[in-house]
């Protein structure tokens, strides 16, 4: 089994949407990344070298979600799931977007999409 990672919740202001009206305005993005990794060396040794930086990851995924406009949530999601595995070598990474105002008529708690990978 493995250990886990995980951010909970980054807020970024990005373009998406289906629409070009829903392109047009940036919205707000909620963002959970949580990151399969060995953590048995970072407990060990107490050193950030043996595990992920989550300042350098929420920094990163920031970056990613807030530049560019995308249609769908799955494509953020996507790109950020390559993004984890080729930046830190992990052996997996499951990342959950969901917008804050979905553009729905009806009462939802939110709308969401959760992508794993796999090296």
């Amino acid at each position: 089994m493995s250990d886990l990672v995980t951010v909970r919740g980054l807020r970024v202001t990005t373009q998406i949407g289906v629409t070009e009206e829903e392109r047009a305005q940036p919205q707000n993005v909620l963002i959970d990344v949580t990151i399969e990794l060995s953590g048995e060396a970072a407990a060990n040794s107490d050193d950030l070298d043996h595990t992920v930086d989550y300042n350098d990851l929420v920094t990163e995924v920031e970056a990613l979600a807030a530049g560019g406009e995308r249609r769908l949530l799955e494509r953020l999601a996507g790109e950020i799931c390559d993004l984890v595995l080729r930046r830190y070598g992990v052996p997996g990474v499951t990342v959950e977007v969901a917008k804050e105002s979905p553009p729905v008529t009806q009462d939802v708690a939110g709308i969401s999409v959760r992508l794993e990978r796999r090296k």
